[in-house]
């Protein structure tokens, strides 16, 4: 398969497994791309770790945030656009990016994909309980691909599942909200969080909210053009992490994850979050990283925290039980899952499916669950249908 031939098949996965039902811009945008040489050729002149849909989108939406005249601003509600989704879509794409090939040039080889999709806090939460259930007492978070640490703020948020919500108690700034899927206990995602005593983010690329004028507004690029909601609870959370900054370092997940723990203050169990990550690493890159993690549980009790991909995880030292199953080999629905590692002490579970953008969790029925059911119900495809 040719390079192009590759990034045409991943604007088709994206536009089907990412795109359907959450941005029918995007999706539609997608297929357009897949289908267009001059498109496609805006991302095979950058490196290959460059070549993203994700990226490509944002960089568009990043240069449309400032020309909201154009026509193509009138298909982004959150550019004030209401035009619904027609066929004349995909020209005003072509057109906008023909008309700022240098500038979409410099975005696309110079930044990163880089987001705080901050829903997933209600992954964090629910893996910190189970944490705390195994190890009583508080923790120290590391979050390991931070971006600009705002999921490092989880417990200043209010939380809304339904009609049932639960906040700090302290008058939260900004509230998150999912939806529950399958029959598992949704009380675990609203209960109590445990005492986190120390956090720091680590990241290879930090978003400095404080220093860079530019990081805010690129973080608002990887918001879809449908999320008017959405939007405002980042700018929201942003004016929070730079009113109440928590400590973040620039450093490398598969060199440098040991010597973060190792360096963490006090004794507590220290908490690896980490939230699609696995997905920017190549098979070496997840094997080095989970290296780290063991290595460093040889004197600290180590909990590694994941919001990631199951095919990826499956393929990582990760035993869970759930993961030999039929979830073993998708990447269309994400698992929320823990390893506890601590000296001889060994385990791993999946606690949880959900969408990627955490927009539905579908709690485990049991430690036992291998979700089968989540495919019944056409929450997933099992590979090969």
């Amino acid at each position: 398969m040719t390079d192009r031939d590759h990034l045409r098949t991943l604007f088709r996965f994206f536009a089907c497994t990412q795109c359907q039902g959450r941005s029918p811009l995007y999706a539609l945008l997608s297929e357009t791309v897949a289908a267009d040489d001059a498109l496609l050729g805006l991302l095979l002149a950058t490196p290959a770790s460059q070549r993203r849909p994700s990226l490509l989108f944002a960089a568009v939406n990043h240069l449309l945030r400032d020309r909201t005249g154009h026509q193509l601003a009138a298909y982004y509600p959150i550019h004030g656009g209401e035009r619904p989704v027609d066929e004349q879509a995909p020209a005003a794409f072509r057109a906008f990016c023909a008309e700022h090939p240098d500038e979409l040039a410099e975005l696309l080889a110079t930044r990163n994909t880089q987001t705080n999709e901050i829903r997933r806090c209600f992954a964090l939460r629910l893996g910190l309980r189970r944490i705390a259930a195994h190890w009583p007492g508080p923790l120290t978070l590391l979050e390991v691909g931070t971006s600009a640490g705002l999921n490092l703020h989880f417990d200043r948020y209010g939380y809304r599942l339904g009609e049932q919500s639960a906040d700090s108690g302290g008058g939260a700034p900004l509230t998150l909200s999912t939806t529950v899927r399958g029959g598992g206990p949704a009380d675990q995602l609203l209960g109590e969080t445990p005492v986190v005593a120390h956090r720091i983010g680590a990241d290879l690329e930090l978003v400095d909210l404080a220093a860079d004028p530019a990081a805010g507004p690129w973080l608002e690029a990887f918001i879809w053009p449908e999320q008017v909601r959405e939007l405002a609870t980042l700018r929201a959370a942003i004016e929070l992490a730079r009113r109440e900054p928590h400590p973040l370092v620039r450093a490398d997940a598969v060199r440098d994850t040991a010597r973060l723990i190792a360096e963490m203050p006090g004794e507590q169990p220290v908490v690896v979050f980490t939230a699609s990550l696995l997905s920017y690493l190549d098979a070496p890159a997840r094997e080095r990283f989970t290296a780290q993690l063991s290595a460093a549980a040889r004197t600290r009790k180590v909990a590694w925290l994941f919001t990631e991909a199951p095919g990826l995880v499956a393929r990582t030292d990760v035993a869970a039980a759930a993961l030999a199953g039929p979830l073993r080999d998708t990447g269309e629905v994400y698992a929320v899952g823990i390893s506890l590692r601590g000296g001889a002490e060994r385990r791993d579970e999946v606690l949880a499916l959900a969408d990627p953008y955490l927009e539905w969790i579908a709690p485990a029925q049991g430690e036992a669950d291998d979700f089968s059911w989540a495919a019944t119900e056409g929450l997933f495809r099992p590979a090969g249908k």
